[in-house]
């Protein structure tokens, strides 16, 4: 007789039976509708036109490197980053000079 429940702890195993349940059936809805539901909004997500200015910034890029071969790639990458060394070549000049004349003045 000490294994029987009584009125209340059996309304409890009820409720959490109820509350096991709908779980189990809102993770099988996840299951079967998500997947569905992920297809669709990439679709969606893949069908959406980007922001114009990136379109024309594409365009530009795509006409660009559609004009030039692969040579003309490589002599571009090499101008610029001659030009990025000169660049910093160039704000280091800008602060010894700077500082040189910081140092004259003081």
């Amino acid at each position: 007789m000490a294994n029987q429940l009584t009125i209340p702890e059996l309304d409890n195993l009820t409720q959490v039976t109820e509350e096991v349940k709908n779980e189990i059936e809102s993770l099988r809805d996840f299951i079967e509708n998500e997947p569905t539901k992920r297809r669709a909004a990439e679709i969606e997500r893949m069908q959406t036109l980007p922001a114009p200015d990136e379109i024309v910034t594409v365009r530009r890029e795509k006409e660009f490197f559609d004009r030039l071969s692969r040579g003309e790639l490589k002599n571009e990458h090499r101008h610029q980053a001659k030009n990025g060394v000169l660049f910093v070549f160039l704000a280091l000049a800008i602060g010894s000079v700077s500082l040189w004349i910081y140092r004259f003045v003081s």
